[in-house]
């Protein structure tokens, strides 16, 4: 896929690769180093954006208003990363979240 010019991976489920390890192992580092690979610490932090935008008080509750919320929510996710890094995607996802434990 990648020879026939795949330029982006978004996964959605945890663990999306043959990996026996369960974070980032062989597969998913040689993946980002060919691809985009947006992890879903990104992809899928737009379902929690949604439920985060309802329990706010005075949300507008129209398609328009919740969309326009979690696009805003991934969209400063991937500027932050791409700040610190605009190749290597998943492996400065997972900085960011480590730095963020810390």
């Amino acid at each position: 896929m990648i020879n026939s010019g795949l330029e982006v991976i978004s996964c959605r489920a945890n663990v999306p690769f043959a990996d026996k390890e369960i974070f980032f192992a062989s597969i998913m580092e040689d993946t980002d180093s060919s691809v985009s690979l947006i992890l879903d610490f990104i992809s899928n932090c737009g379902m929690a954006s949604f439920f985060a935008y309802f329990m706010e008080r005075r949300v507008q509750m129209t398609d328009e208003a919740v969309f326009s919320d979690t696009s805003n929510k991934i969209k400063e996710a991937l500027e932050n990363v791409f700040e610190k890094n605009k190749t290597k995607i998943s492996a400065t996802v997972f900085e960011i979240a480590l730095i963020q434990l810390i």
